[in-house]
């Protein structure tokens, strides 16, 4: 498998991309904003397998919601399996957040085996979102 920031493509962050660490890209809403949801994929972590990738995204939501596995969060932090022939994306490990922002200790941390499919949602944002980040991820290193 193999790892390509997505800010290394351009010539002229070949350098940046050396000592590149995780900086969150905003898909949509305002980073921080407590009273908003936001979404955002961290670039320098996208792995790529032939015509699958993975990639790490972040939500805060602007209220409280009841996840699949009943319990309480406000944000989480995933990691996102993208088939790019399919045109699909699965959760594959995630950690959830009592608190906006990802603060405070992880209310639950879990990692999703190959038979419990959990497919890529945004909770609350537009569907299209989903779309554009497979498409976003399905456009770095290849077809």
């Amino acid at each position: 498998m193999k790892r390509l920031p997505l800010l290394c493509l351009a010539p002229s962050a070949l350098l940046a991309c050396a000592v590149a660490r995780a900086e969150w890209l905003t898909l949509s809403g305002t980073p921080g904003d407590a009273a908003g949801s936001y979404v955002q994929v961290d670039p320098t972590r996208i792995e790529i397998d032939g015509a699958r990738r993975g990639v790490t995204l972040r939500m805060s939501l602007a209220e409280d919601v009841i996840g699949q596995d009943g319990f309480k969060l406000r944000s989480f932090e995933a990691r996102a399996a993208v088939d790019c022939e399919a045109r699909t994306a699965r959760y594959v490990s995630a950690t959830y957040f009592g608190l906006a922002n990802f603060v405070g200790e992880p209310v639950a941390v879990k990692h999703f085996e190959d038979d419990d499919i959990r497919p890529m949602t945004l909770p609350g944002a537009p569907p299209e979102l989903v779309a554009r980040t497979v498409n976003a991820a399905c456009s770095v290193g290849g077809k």
